[in-house]
């Protein structure tokens, strides 16, 4: 359990009556220094960063399943192509079956001119014959002419034959020229499937990849801030033990109490002594005496207990003491006084009493060790009557 964690908790359960308010102005509040992301923050992120990685693994879901049907797109394309590219071979076949169809048609018409020629017929009828033998659509040519009737069975079937080549010659070339047009664009309709099939997963596996990066990332970096927590509270556990804080005085920190009325401001991250006023809250019954939230809360329900017995509240001449003042009290008191920067006056858990607790064997000094620590406040080793520096009047909280 952190500091700042156990300080939130004291102040939330401390009571507080009403108090006086803090003559004067507020002191200026010094932004603190950054801290690292605890480990309940870095969790926290870990989280979000899970349901966003949950999210995009739904969205990598949605995306292979539109990849799939792009992939079977793909396939079907390229089938499609592949039909094409048939098709296309068996035209290309059909079309030079033809060519050569309508070159032995010709050659047949042209020998049967040759034969006219050498058997005397007339020039009229070689001339139209060699026009049907060059022209493109001999069977029109030869209708057009009204020719049916005037040349024999042989010319008419050689001028049929030529006829009905060159048609098939043009029809192989047309059938041709579509199964290559098909081939090429279903070609390229499966290589444009293929590429939104591959663009969708690789951005969705790319998000993916980013999102359970920076999840592990969080929870490496949530690891070791719960590795530091750990040993810090390890380690102010220690500096108790060494600075002697007795276990009644910390369960009496924590002890269940109405909520406090003043509850301040974090202290966290400002130096020793260089704590905000603000962040700080009065004690009941003194003339501008003030302590870390907690901490007063506590004093103050002490205070009002030791008021039922000795009918004034509890006598504080200092409690939260700045770094000016720590070194100005450094100065008159050097062999008593804390270095200064180290005293616990200037975290705001220290106080000096007087009216009589300030004396060894007193009855508002006996008091105290019976009651203090039953509200988290004790008298250090140190100060007590045999410690190194006796000081009955230093009374310290434990939160």
């Amino acid at each position: 359990m952190s500091r700042a964690w156990r300080g939130t908790l004291a102040t939330a359960t401390l009571t507080l009556l009403t108090v006086t308010a803090l003559a004067g102005p507020a002191a200026a509040v010094e932004a603190p220094p950054s801290a690292p992301p605890s480990a309940a923050e870095l969790e926290a992120k870990a989280r979000q960063q899970q349901t966003q990685l949950t999210e995009e693994q739904k969205q990598q879901a949605i995306a292979d399943a539109e990849a799939s049907a792009a992939l079977e797109a793909y396939q079907l394309a390229q089938r499609r192509a592949d039909e094409a590219a048939r098709q296309a071979r068996e035209e290309a076949a059909r079309l030079l079956s033809a060519q050569r169809a309508t070159e032995l048609a010709q050659e047949r018409l042209a020998r049967y001119i040759a034969s006219m020629y050498r058997s005397g017929m007339g020039d009229t009828r070689i001339a139209v014959l060699s026009s049907l033998a060059s022209s493109e659509n001999p069977e029109k040519l030869f209708s057009g002419l009204g020719l049916a009737q005037q040349v024999g069975t042989n010319q008419n079937d050689a001028v049929d034959g030529l006829a009905k080549a060159q048609a098939a010659q043009a029809t192989a070339t047309a059938r041709a020229e579509s199964a290559e047009a098909a081939e090429k664009a279903a070609t390229l309709q499966a290589t444009e499937a293929k590429k939104v099939a591959d663009a969708a997963v690789a951005a969705a596996a790319a998000r993916v990849t980013a999102a359970t990066q920076a999840l592990v990332a969080t929870k490496e970096a949530a690891g070791i801030a719960a590795a530091r927590e750990a040993l810090m509270a390890q380690a102010e556990a220690i500096a108790r033990q060494r600075s002697g804080i007795p276990a009644e005085a910390i369960d009496g920190a924590y002890a269940l109490r109405p909520v406090a009325d003043c509850v301040g401001g974090t202290t966290n991250g400002y130096p020793n002594g260089r704590i905000p006023t603000t962040a700080l809250c009065p004690l009941w019954g003194t003339a501008g005496q003030i302590l870390r939230a907690d901490a007063a809360a506590a004093f103050n329900a002490m205070s009002r207990a030791y008021a039922q017995q000795f009918g004034a509240p509890i006598c504080v001449t200092d409690s939260y003491r700045d770094y000016p003042s720590q070194v100005a009290v450094a100065a008159a008191k050097p062999t008593l006084a804390a270095f200064p920067g180290s005293s616990n006056h200037g975290w705001g858990v220290a106080t000096d009493l007087c009216d009589g607790i300030q004396t060894f064997g007193s009855a508002q000094h006996q008091w105290m060790v019976t009651n203090s620590m039953a509200y988290g406040y004790f008298l250090p080793g140190w100060a007590q009557a045999g410690g190194s520096k006796p000081e009955p009047w230093h009374w310290e909280f434990a939160g």
